[in-house]
């Protein structure tokens, strides 16, 4: 299993590429990193066993098939076996502020939390690790005071469970007792913390007033009229879809204010499912719109989320 662990991840928005630097476990090998939409590579090589700086680059292909290629990020690669995982003691721990969390990879890997003093409190797995660990942030910040991750390149159920069993069994072994929120029993780190979370907006009052305006001119008012909104099958706090579930995740993990649209409710929102469509000219949902603008659906989201893009598209909103 090839992984990739990352030290630390900055972003700039002179480069829509989050610039890592990272430590790869290889042995002339080809690394690869692939998310929807977007493809990493990674050379590396052994040269007596001494570290070897490479170059990453990244490119992705836009919604009509066209290569756009990002900045290059250097990354520093180890000789050793591509069979193991780096350990938990060797990754450099990342001090955690709400900036810095938007810097990691949103990429399947293992991670540990360290509290303020050093101290190792929790060791997870995520298909996310940026939206995991923003959220613990949220809800625990006073336990969290920087964190450690390695990406999995192989993110199936079964190498994510077996990367964070490795890092559980090394903090045993040295420890004589497994982190404080892996105990058996313990809920801290894993049931999250209820938000009042913000009503959808309902294009009509319901079934019992007439439209005097068709559909797409009420969806054009909202469109113009927020910052940033969504239109997805669901509510905000219980998606109806799995790319809607994607949408919202990361913008909330982005964490800009914007809006939701429901486009199953049909006694606030008649019609509205295909009107949509019409009035976007795209045949999918979900759909985002930011500044009056169409951005695109689900997976436009997904690799702008991946290359930092993201961050570039709200600053401007």
């Amino acid at each position: 299993m090839a992984t990739c662990t990352v030290a630390c991840a900055l972003t700039s928005s002179a480069s829509p590429l989050t610039s890592l630097h990272s430590e790869f476990i290889s042995s002339s090998s080809c690394v690869s990193f692939s998310g929807r939409g977007l493809n990493v590579r990674a050379l590396t090589g052994n040269s007596s066993g001494s570290r070897l700086l490479w170059k990453l680059g990244a490119e992705r292909r836009s919604g009509g098939g066209k290569k756009r290629s990002y900045g290059l990020a250097k990354v520093c690669c180890d000789a050793s076996s591509s069979s193991s995982l780096q350990k938990l003691a060797e990754v450099e721990a990342v001090e955690l502020t709400p900036e810095s969390c938007k810097g990691f990879p949103a990429a399947p890997g293992v991670y540990a939390v360290l509290g303020k003093d050093g101290e190792l409190q929790y060791i997870g797995i995520s298909r996310r690790v940026s939206a995991s660990i923003q959220n613990h942030l949220q809800d625990l910040p006073e336990l969290c005071g920087s964190a450690k991750v390695c990406v999995v390149d192989a993110p199936d159920k079964s190498a994510l469970t077996e990367a964070w069993r490795q890092w559980i069994q090394e903090y045993v072994d040295a420890s004589g007792k497994p982190p404080p929120g892996n105990v058996q029993g313990n809920t801290t780190w894993t049931a999250r913390k209820q938000r009042a979370a913000k009503p959808e907006i309902k294009l009509t009052p319901g079934p019992h007033v007439s439209l005097t305006i068709p559909m797409t001119e009420l969806i054009d008012k909202v469109v113009k009229s927020c910052q940033a909104v969504v239109f997805v099958k669901g509510t905000r706090t219980a998606p109806q879809c799995g790319f809607s579930h994607r949408v919202l995740t990361i913008m909330n993990e982005v964490g800009v204010d914007y809006e939701v649209v429901n486009v199953l409710d049909e006694h606030h929102n008649p019609g509205l499912r295909e009107a949509i469509k019409v009035y976007s000219q795209w045949p999918t949902i979900p759909q985002i719109y930011v500044k009056g603008e169409f951005v695109g659906g689900a997976d436009i989201l997904d690799e702008m989320a991946q290359s930092g893009e993201i961050k570039t598209l709200f600053q401007k909103s």
